[in-house]
């Protein structure tokens, strides 16, 4: 039996140790933009001790009867009531309002401390838990509160000026539909749904009618130059879409850019102007789907939840994005007061932990509830806790008057596919992008043998001819004479197998016993002469 000298891959063995899998040192984590309205309107207290309600009073403006008669005096004599006047009588009055604390309570699942020590990355992963799930959830806990309460508070009925962009730019009014925040009810003044068919976009033309609304009612002031500036709150789809330049437009109400200088308005967030109003874009403001019900909504959240490899993790919510019904905003920050409740001790010998009401997260560890079975759970080695935290405020709405929530539609920017100046070709040229040098041929050497059995023969037979251990077709076997008739009997037996030109026999030196093959794509080949 005769080898050719190359060696095979398949003969060489490692038996050195490897542990697998081999994880990365860093962790990686996801990373969440926030934009909310925490800080926006005016703040204040709600004192501890004061009840869960407070009314307030506020003194309201009178306008004379500017329609009444005038008398042309007389100095007739005889003549009239000269001393006695007709008096037009003008008087005052107050309202009385109220508003009530809110809260909500939030904690985590039970976390056991021993457990926790066994995870190699615990320390990393709790510091990416607090600062980047537990301290933006309380931003974002808040904003919707805030958002919601706008809206709640810009109803009609209630002192607001909310209106939808639909014909006649309706006034209306907000409810939610069973418990929670997740369906919307939106009526107008007569009770009758707003419907999804009767809205449209928000247009400059619909910002331009409120201008005067808002001057008459003490929002801004009126001076050489114009108005002072409205705030809108708005998305950044519907910013763009304020931002067409439309001819039907004057110059006054067409959109505009603060200068580079003006970085206090960069600043607040304001990125542009349209009119009087500046234009803040919120990143996620309040959007909804209409349901089956004429004037319900349904709340659409920008994320949602879905399982992780282990627990659970965010993602982009797709629906909020093509949600086509939100709620913008009229705003100034003296419209709402935003009144976190104020805790105070009871009694120096009532040791009450005076905790935190403004979401502040901590990490409780009594008390910390039942198990499966309704048993206190037990802590009596301090091993267990969680996170918790408590919100509890109220919004006072001082000039709610000024607020008006915008119920409109929404929409992202028309697609149009353009097509290219040049068709395609009909017929392109095959790539080839290989930066390989040319390879050796491979040349694999052999001995030829002669049969003792038959010494005038080299004999190989049926299943004598290996290409890295799989037999070459050889059913006739070979028994020939002479070295040429075996390379021509070799060549014959390749070519039927591989095809003309995928190896090449021949021998090294003329009327010697050395036969090669060149040029064959195996790495390793075999022939088994019988001698």
């Amino acid at each position: 039996m005769a080898s050719g000298n190359v060696i095979s891959c398949k003969q060489f063995a490692s038996f050195l140790v490897s542990q697998e899998p081999v994880y990365d040192k860093e962790v990686l984590k996801d990373i969440r933009p926030f934009d909310g309205m925490i800080g926006y309107y005016n703040t204040g207290s709600f004192d501890a001790y004061s009840g869960t309600t407070h009314r307030f009073d506020r003194f309201n403006s009178v306008f004379p009867n500017v329609t009444g008669a005038w008398e042309n005096p007389t100095g007739a004599a005889c003549t009239g009531t000269p001393c006695d006047t007709a008096e037009n009588k003008i008087g005052w009055g107050w309202s009385r309002n109220e508003y009530s604390l809110e809260k909500q309570s939030w904690g985590s699942d039970i976390l056991c401390f021993d457990q926790i020590m066994t995870k190699t990355k615990a320390k990393e992963h709790f510091r990416q838990i607090i600062d980047d799930v537990l301290r933006p959830a309380t931003n974002w806990i808040t904003t919707y509160y805030l958002q919601r309460k706008a809206m709640e508070l810009s109803s009609s009925l209630l002192g607001g000026n909310a209106f939808a962009c639909a014909v006649g730019l309706p006034a209306i009014n907000f409810s939610w539909v069973g418990t929670g925040y997740v369906t919307l009810r939106v009526l107008n003044n007569s009770a009758a749904p707003i419907t999804a068919a009767s809205l449209g976009r928000l247009t400059p033309e619909i910002l331009q009618s409120r201008v005067t609304r808002q001057y008459f009612l003490g929002a801004i002031q009126a001076g050489k130059e114009g108005y002072d500036s409205l705030q809108l709150h708005t998305d950044k789809d519907t910013f763009r879409y304020l931002s067409k330049t439309d001819p039907s437009l004057y110059d006054a109400w067409r959109f505009g850019s603060f200068a580079p200088a003006a970085k206090e308005f960069w600043k607040y967030g304001f990125m542009g102007f349209v009119g009087d109003f500046m234009v803040k874009v919120l990143q996620f403001p309040l959007r909804f789907n209409p349901t089956a019900t004429a004037g319900n909504y349904t709340l659409v959240l920008p994320y949602k939840n879905e399982a992780a490899y282990e627990g659970i993790k965010s993602v982009f919510n797709e629906a909020y994005d093509n949600a086509h019904y939100q709620i913008s905003y009229i705003n100034n920050p003296r419209a709402l007061r935003v009144m976190p409740f104020r805790p105070e001790a009871v009694n120096p010998n009532m040791p009450f932990m005076v905790r935190d009401y403004g979401g502040r997260w901590k990490f409780a560890t009594n008390d910390l509830g039942a198990d499966c079975s309704g048993k206190p759970i037990d802590n009596s080695r301090g091993n267990k806790g969680k996170f918790i935290a408590d919100f509890q405020l109220a919004v006072k709405p001082e000039h709610p008057e000024w607020l008006e929530a915008i119920f409109h539609k929404v929409d992202r920017g028309c697609i149009e596919i353009l097509p290219t100046c040049e068709p395609d070709a009909e017929q392109y040229a095959a790539q080839n992008y290989s930066s390989v040098d040319p390879v050796c041929p491979s040349v694999i050497q052999f001995t030829a043998v002669i049969d003792d059995a038959s010494p005038a023969r080299y004999t190989i037979g049926t299943t004598g001819i290996l290409c890295d251990d799989n037999i070459v077709a050889n059913a006739a076997g070979i028994s020939v004479a002479t070295v040429p008739d075996l390379i021509a009997a070799l060549q014959n037996r390749w070519d039927l197998e591989f095809g003309v030109g995928s190896g090449t026999w021949s021998v090294v030196v003329v009327g010697g016993t050395l036969i090669q093959l060149s040029g064959s794509s195996c790495t390793n080949v075999t022939l088994e002469f019988a001698i």
